[in-house]
Parts: C-alpha cells; sequence; structure tokens
C-alpha cells in the first residue's frame, strides 16, 4: 500500500514537471531560459537534482522553431491533418515505387502543400503580433512543418509543441528502406506500367514535382521578399511624412509667435507714438 502510494505521488510529480516544462515552450525565446533556470533552481532546492540537470538542459527555442510550438499548440486539429497528408503523400510514393500509375501522387502533394500554407500563416499571423516576422524566419518554418510531415522524430516534437530548432525540408519523400512494395494486378484499381520502365517513369515525375515546388518556393520566397522591401519603403515615406507634417507644424507654431511678438511690438510703438505727441 505504502509502495502504491509512493508510486503515486511519484506519477503526480512527474505529471506536474511535465506541465511546467511545457508551459516553459509557451513563453516568449526572450523569457525562456531565465524561466527555466528558476524552474530548475526549485526542482534542486527540493532535492530533485536529477529533474533539475533534465529541466536545465532544454534548450531555448529559435524564433521558428518557437512559432512552430504555438502553432501546435493553438491548431492542434491542422497539425494532425499535416501528419496524415504525409501519410498520404508516403503511401503514394510507395505506389510509385511499386511500378503502379499512381494518380494520386500530385493529389497528395496538393494536399500537403494545403495544410503547410495554412499552419504557416497561422506562423506568421503569430509573429506579426510578437514583432518577430521575416522572411528568413517564415521559409524555415514551413521547412519544418514539410519535415514534419515526412519525419516521425520531428512530427513528435512539433505535435508536442517542444521543438527547440527549426529542421530542413527533407529532400525527398521521406526514407524508402523498410517500406514493401505495393504489388500489381488484376485485382488492384490502378495497373502496373511495364516493369522495365515503371520506376523510371516514377522517379521522372518525382524529380519534375520536386523541381516544381523548388521553384514555386524560391519565387514565394522572391515575392514576400519584395512586399517586404515595399512595405518597408512605404513605413519609410509615412515616416518622412509624418517628419515633414511635425516641421511644418514647428514652422507654422513659430510663425504664429513671430507673428504675436511684431504684433505686440506695433502696439508698443503706437503707444509710445501717442504719449510722445501729447503736451
Amino acid at each position: 500500500m505504502g509502495q502504491d502510494c509512493d508510486m503515486a505521488t511519484k506519477g503526480g510529480r512527474r505529471n506536474a514537471l511535465q506541465q511546467e516544462t511545457n508551459r516553459l515552450f509557451e513563453l516568449p525565446p526572450g523569457s525562456f531560459v531565465a524561466a527555466r533556470d528558476e524552474l530548475a533552481r526549485r526542482l534542486k532546492g527540493e532535492g530533485r537534482s536529477a529533474e533539475a540537470a533534465e529541466v536545465r538542459s532544454l534548450r531555448r527555442p529559435t524564433v521558428a522553431a518557437w512559432a512552430v510550438n504555438q502553432v501546435a499548440r493553438r491548431h492542434p486539429e491542422d497539425v494532425t491533418e499535416l501528419l496524415a497528408a504525409g501519410a498520404a503523400l508516403r503511401q503514394a510514393q510507395r505506389k510509385m515505387m511499386s511500378g503502379v500509375k499512381a494518380g494520386g501522387f500530385r493529389q497528395a502533394m496538393e494536399r500537403r502543400r494545403r495544410v503547410v500554407t495554412r499552419l504557416s500563416n497561422a506562423a506568421e499571423e503569430i509573429l506579426r503580433d510578437s514583432g518577430h516576422g521575416s522572411p528568413g524566419v517564415l521559409d524555415a518554418i514551413s521547412a519544418t512543418f514539410e519535415a514534419a510531415s515526412l519525419d516521425e522524430s520531428t512530427a513528435e516534437q512539433v505535435r508536442a509543441g517542444r521543438l527547440s530548432k527549426e529542421v530542413a525540408a527533407p529532400a525527398g519523400f521521406g526514407p524508402a528502406s523498410g517500406l514493401e512494395l505495393i504489388p500489381g494486378g488484376a485485382g488492384t484499381e490502378e495497373k502496373p506500367s511495364k516493369p522495365d520502365h515503371s520506376r523510371q517513369d516514377a522517379a521522372r515525375e518525382a524529380r519534375s514535382l520536386a523541381n516544381a515546388a523548388g521553384q514555386a518556393r524560391r519565387q514565394a520566397i522572391k515575392a514576400r521578399e519584395e512586399a517586404d522591401r515595399a512595405e518597408a519603403k512605404a513605413d519609410r515615406l509615412k515616416q518622412e511624412a509624418e517628419a515633414a507634417r511635425i516641421e511644418a507644424r514647428e514652422a507654422s507654431r513659430w510663425a504664429r509667435d513671430r507673428e504675436s511678438e511684431a504684433t505686440r511690438a506695433q502696439s508698443e510703438a503706437d503707444r509710445a507714438a501717442r504719449r510722445a505727441e501729447r503736451p
């Protein structure tokens, strides 16, 4: 009975610590280290040195990783959809490698692209509200979501909202090793192509799609950079206009002050003239 109670106490402490460390990843990146070190000191003071060391080993998230974590916490259903889209893409890849003319490959890529875009837009809004947005960060966020759709380790960190660093986009569609090929034949809906050419055709289509995706990404980055430059120019012009307005207001105030002074001087001169005319 006592042993069960002790295990329950330890389990409760562990769950409480898990919640506290999860809250660390909700903090802005600039507040992470101080809060982490404070938690580690408190744990050590309670005699929980091993847990204190575990907490102290946590790395502060980069801005991109922090944004991904916030999206995962606020939009878990979209993250679930991302992982499902990645699974569908891997399934379509298996079909292509097996020589099946998988018409669903393009649809699977498009499905994942839509989810990545939706998640990236949510991250962009979070960054804009926090004042951390930039084209480079947004590109890293999109790459991380793409990686999470195909890599289980990255997916687990993203799903938990505890990512410390952004992840590069995968070069392909995930590892092919360990995936059994899907047999073709009369019983399948999609007929296999000729054995000698099916994999070559699939490889060419995959390369073509990858090249198209890369070109689209580069164009999107260029367009975003141009938009950022235009926005910066507009902000600069707005600031210059505001400065000119302030300068004009100051000049107007100065002119009014000088006019008032001249009016007072004229009044004084008129009074002096009248006094001089008196007998």
